[in-house]
């Protein structure tokens, strides 16, 4: 045994490198909706455009300093996003593997690495190689977390004031990009207490010391934040975007018995289709059954279990709305008890053997059954094309992948089409300045400033911002939106037909009808269709946005 284990290591290292690898193809692909949205504010930003005031979003700005982080080393260029998606995935691989050996050993380390890195791929969890749910605010919170556990880990086998005060730190950091992500704080200060060393070297004393010193250092990344934008006088329009419209938002249509029926339902469906989450659902029975007979659990399984608990409760307060991308957030936990059943606990008696082994073999049961090898590898395999040359852009764009849909297809009446998106941003870039504003009417195609490079003539880069206008705030509404853009005069009014059956949709798929937007398009003339997109030019060729 103890000459299989180094091989057996050596193993699962090996794939969680290729699971991580495999992923580099991903930089040729577009950006998804949310990307392209924060990628176009960021641009803006690289432009003297000022978050929340000149381009606006909801999100705090943690997003927005990460994207702009990830564009200065990697290039203006979609590929900034991938390899950011990338980097966090490698990050939180390498930071279970150093989690869990302090917790157990090297071989149930590089377990959890392996298991996170290799059924986390996006091409095995979402179609369309999951380019919707890269880089989203949820994958970088992960790695915040995963620091913070790291950190509470190595403090609680040795003190150190560096290492009490990354605890803090990055549970900071973690709220930067979401408030409610600061509900992880709690429950890991809560491991750290339930599972504090009694020594002379980590007596009672150190562990309040910890706590004092961690609790303190998790206000360091909000405050910079607000001094942030203080320093830019940003501070009321962020609050009417993180604080009350996020409110308004997460209280739109929810109730808390349909919430019940639709979480419920979201749980059930992953532990039925996806190894990580049926592994949980074994390894909560596994739980429940080590708390009934010894009344506590060993620190791997109790930090996954806390872990695991505070990503539920923070899915939860998303509110009704259960994306993919709010799940994302509990892979990390989830690996690391399926590390423990499957490994670490299947050492200790031959039942316990028995339960790892049907665990695995349930896991491996799903991956057959979802026939995995061909989901991770058939958007690689499209990927690779590209990269080589075998296939050209525009026909990888509307036609990759096994339903031959592309990202979002083209001229099919579904709204997204990221080749549309790149013709439509072609056209901008060749017909326009770079001095040149554009207004976009639209949500699927908020990348529009980013990819050609053109500023937005009003904040809003989301038409659903403003259409309805239910956010009670006067500046959040059509009439307010027309009269600021027929002041600014954008060269280029361009309105996106989004073919949703949504109240939403349907408002936005008949504003050229509105009176409101007749009046403002008097001053321009149609100029060209491009699928989904209708673009009106400025009628007084000589004007130019902004000026």
């Amino acid at each position: 045994m103890n000459r299989i284990r180094p091989l057996l290591t050596a193993a699962l290292l090996a794939a969680a490198v290729a699971g991580l690898a495999i992923r580099v193809f991903s930089i040729v692909e577009p950006l998804g909706i949310d990307q392209s949205l924060w990628a176009s504010a960021v641009r803006g930003m690289s432009r003297h455009q000022l978050l929340y005031r000149d381009v606006w979003e909801q999100r705090p700005p943690g997003i927005y300093f990460t994207y702009l982080a990830g564009f200065s080393i990697f290039g203006w260029t979609p590929a900034a996003v991938a390899w950011l998606d990338i980097l966090a995935s490698t990050a939180t691989a390498l930071l279970l593997f150093l989690t869990v050996r302090r917790l157990s050993d090297t071989a149930i380390g590089a377990l959890a690495a392996a298991l996170y890195a290799t059924l986390t791929i996006p091409g095995w969890l979402y179609r369309h190689d999951g380019f919707l749910e890269r880089s989203v605010c949820e994958t970088f919170i992960v790695v915040c977390v995963a620091l913070s556990a790291w950190c509470a880990v190595e403090c609680r086998e040795r003190w150190s004031l560096v290492r009490a005060a990354g605890i803090g730190l990055f549970a900071g950091a973690a709220v930067v990009f979401k408030p409610n992500a600061g509900l992880y704080f709690p429950a890991l200060l809560a491991w750290l207490w339930l599972y504090r060393r009694e020594s002379p070297s980590t007596s009672g004393s150190t562990i309040v010391r910890t706590l004092v010193v961690a609790v303190l250092a998790s206000a360091i990344a909000p405050i910079l934040t607000v001094l942030w934008l203080w320093h830019l006088g940003l501070l009321g329009d962020a609050r009417v975007a993180v604080l009350e419209f996020n409110r308004f938002y997460v209280a739109q249509g929810f109730t808390l018995k349909a919430y019940a029926v639709d979480f419920s339902k979201a749980i059930w469906l992953r532990m039925k289709t996806d190894p990580l989450w049926a592994a949980s659902g074994i390894g909560s029975f596994v739980v429940a059954w080590e708390l009934a007979r010894k009344r506590m659990l060993p620190a791997l399984p109790g930090l996954a279990v806390l872990w695991g608990a505070a990503a539920a409760i923070v899915i939860m307060v998303n509110g009704a709305r259960l994306f993919n991308t709010y799940f994302i957030q509990a892979f990390a936990p989830l690996a690391v008890l399926a590390a423990w059943v499957i490994g670490d606990r299947a050492r200790a008696s031959l039942s316990a053997r028995v339960v790892g082994v049907a665990t695995a073999a349930v896991m491996a049961t799903l991956m057959i059954q979802r026939n995995y090898p061909a989901r991770v590898l058939e958007w690689a395999a499209a990927d690779l094309a590209l990269i080589r040359g075998r296939v050209d852009r525009t026909a990888y764009l509307a036609t990759a992948g096994a339903a031959g849909d592309g990202f979002g297809g083209y001229g099919n009446d579904r709204g997204y089409s990221a080749q549309a998106n790149e013709e439509l941003a072609a056209y901008i870039r060749a017909h326009t300045s770079s001095d040149d504003r554009i207004f976009l009417f639209g949500i699927n195609g908020a990348g529009i400033y980013f990819l050609s490079d053109r500023r937005t003539a009003h904040r809003f880069l989301r038409v659903n911002f403003f259409v309805p206008s239910e956010f009670p705030n006067p500046d959040f509404t059509l009439d307010a939106v027309v009269k600021d853009l027929a002041a600014r005069r954008p060269k280029y009014l361009i309105f996106e037909e989004l073919h949703s059956s949504s109240e939403m949709g349907r408002l936005v798929d008949a504003l050229q009808s509105s009176d409101e937007i007749k009046r403002l398009l008097e001053s321009y003339r149609l100029e060209t269709t491009i699928e989904d997109f209708t673009v009106y030019r400025l009628a007084d060729s000589a004007a130019t946005a902004g000026r």
